[in-house]
């Protein structure tokens, strides 16, 4: 391998480790904002839950990408991917009110990271 390969590699290899401790700090954000939403929506008195499914179609290219959004998505409080079919993600989610809303946080805060992963 020649010097210039060895800084390609490099290169790629840190890249690689910038957007994954960005994909962590958000992970660990998200994580503190979900807590406190589920605890907000259980100590209620109304218990104003509304469970439903999602149907989030992936911009993600490999499996691996989207079976890794999909383990993200399950270890946040009050939702679960149940299922991987091709390009979509079924979630089960407690407490949100637009279907719209979690695909655009899950894009905004997973799914953007983890593209420019793919890319690298």
């Amino acid at each position: 391998m020649t010097s210039s390969q060895q800084r390609s590699v490099m290169a790629r290899w840190i890249a690689k480790t910038l957007i994954g401790a960005r994909l962590l700090m958000r992970f660990s954000a998200e994580m503190v904002v979900s807590n406190l939403t589920q605890a907000r929506l259980i100590l209620s008195p109304s218990m104003d839950i509304s469970p439903h499914w999602v149907r989030l179609r992936t911009r993600l290219q490999t499996r691996s990408a989207r079976v890794f959004l999909g383990a993200l998505v399950s270890m946040t409080p009050g939702t679960l991917t149940c299922d991987l079919d091709g390009e979509t993600l079924w979630i089960h989610v407690l407490g949100v009110d637009s279907d719209v809303d979690v695909e655009k946080r899950i894009r905004e805060r997973f799914e953007s990271l983890l593209e420019k992963m793919e890319t690298i």
